[in-house]
């Protein structure tokens, strides 16, 4: 999911009016919206420029939950984004990433229970399910976290499996964006991730968005970690690049696709687009067909790159060094910096180069078996997926589910690179099993590059 950073953006205040933007809103939807009260404070779009792509980018800004006190955490990200071929595809798109971000950061405290793994027993996730941080990283002075062991006391909220059909109790500090302990008496053992959270006009199709994203993140931080030269897709004569031809203008940029599908099969890419002027911009997806994921990591390159201008052309660019990266937000800003693109080369230097088919794989035909497909690769890998239903009653008005999809044992995407989360044995023991690294790679040897994804 690509991020805008509103501040300084070019064209926030052109494209269409707030009336013309809410007339490309279902009914439901446009109810959102109100600066006083609503879920969503407002809506805007912002206009693409010559030489751009030739998509709409709007942008929604959330209400934030931590105004309602009561211990809530606030929000991660101000604003959403959403792109698309027409204005009302980006309005839609944006909307629901508003709502998903309010709900996701809207812990309900009623709902969670104050206990240790050791009171619950096998009602709840194990710690030892759950890689967080190095015994190196809690000995750090000042580190803000605490082991997650038998004997923490934490507060748990309650999931269904997808894999067994049963009910387990995980962590509140993984179910919800930003979470922080609600009271003295409950220890902090990480800081809420904002990976697997997802809206949908149904159940199934919020769970569906939220596990892809999982799979696409612990893919592409398989990569990262491993400092991995994957195979690249070549896309110039396949229609799925017809809407983003501007970006195949080599004279102003260059734009390498990567296949990071890994060893669940379900097909994920990464992109990577560089300005003639040393500028970068990334995108990623995961989805049922590689073309679909190929056109949506597109869509995130496009995205990141339009709504965020000024901030990637700034005239004054911070200086930072990798352990300063402590934010989702700064990542963009590193990457601007003179000759940081250069860390990320390793991604697209592969010399092996795969044409994207025009034959898409066949994909079940209704959600459910949609997300069955989802739910039996990660099982086939012997992960289990877990679902925590996020949606507030006035969100379910509106006709939206939101959901925080968990699959234990994945990679994350870290927030802070003084909070990198390496304790997967994914990141270790299946590049080996797919024959992409001889033997594991160690700890030390680990990519220190920041990731790309703000």
């Amino acid at each position: 999911m690509s991020r805008v950073m509103v501040r300084g953006l070019r064209g926030a205040a052109g494209g269409a009016s707030r009336r013309g933007l809410a007339a490309e809103l279902p009914d439901s939807l446009a109810k959102a919206i109100s600066p006083h009260g609503g879920i969503v404070r407002g809506l805007m779009n912002i206009s693409p420029e010559p030489g751009d792509p030739r998509l709409f980018l709007s942008l929604a800004a959330p209400a934030n939950p931590k105004s309602f006190g009561g211990g809530r955490h606030g929000l991660i990200d101000f604003f959403a984004s959403g792109m698309g071929t027409t204005l009302a595809e980006a309005n839609i798109s944006a909307v629901a990433e508003a709502v998903e971000r309010y709900c996701a950061a809207y812990v309900v405290p009623e709902r969670t229970l104050l206990a240790s793994w050791e009171e619950l027993r096998e009602e709840a996730l194990h710690p030892d399910d759950l890689p967080l941080f190095t015994s190196e990283q809690h000995s750090r002075w000042q580190f803000p976290y605490q082991p997650f062991t038998e004997r923490s006391r934490i507060r748990w909220v309650s999931s269904q499996s997808l894999t067994t059909g049963l009910r387990k109790w995980v962590p509140a500090a993984i179910a919800w964006d930003s979470y922080q302990p609600l009271s003295a008496d409950e220890e902090a053992i990480c800081f809420g991730l904002m990976t697997g959270s997802a809206a949908g006009s149904t159940p199934e199709q919020a769970m569906i968005g939220g596990l892809l994203e999982i799979i696409e993140r612990d893919a592409f931080m398989m990569m990262w970690y491993n400092s991995l030269s994957l195979p690249r897709i070549d896309i110039r004569d396949h229609p799925v690049a017809e809407p983003f031809r501007e970006l195949l203008d080599e004279s102003r940029f260059t734009l390498d696709i990567v296949d990071t599908t890994g060893d669940t099969g379900i097909p994920s890419a990464f992109g990577l687009l560089r300005t003639s002027d040393g500028k970068v911009s990334v995108g990623g997806s995961a989805r049922l067909t590689l073309e679909d994921a190929v056109r949506k990591t597109l869509m995130e390159v496009s995205q990141l790159f339009i709504g965020n201008k000024s901030q990637i052309y700034a005239r004054t660019i911070p200086s930072l060094l990798p352990h300063q990266v402590t934010d989702y937000g700064l990542r963009l800003p590193y990457y601007e910096q003179p000759f940081a693109s250069e860390e990320l080369a390793f991604t697209v230097a592969s010399n092996q180069i795969r044409p994207l088919g025009r034959e898409a794989a066949p994909v079940p035909d209704t959600e459910s078996r949609r997300l069955a497909r989802l739910v039996e690769r990660l099982e086939s890998r012997g992960l289990e997926a877990l679902c925590v239903d996020l949606t507030t009653d006035d969100a379910r008005e509106l006709g939206l589910h939101v959901v925080k999809m968990i699959v234990p044992g994945t990679i994350q995407l870290p927030r802070s690179e003084g909070e990198r989360l390496v304790t997967s044995r994914r990141i270790y023991d299946t590049p080996v099993e797919l024959g992409l690294r001889s033997r594991p790679i160690e700890p030390q040897e680990l990519n220190i590059s920041p990731h790309p994804f703000p």
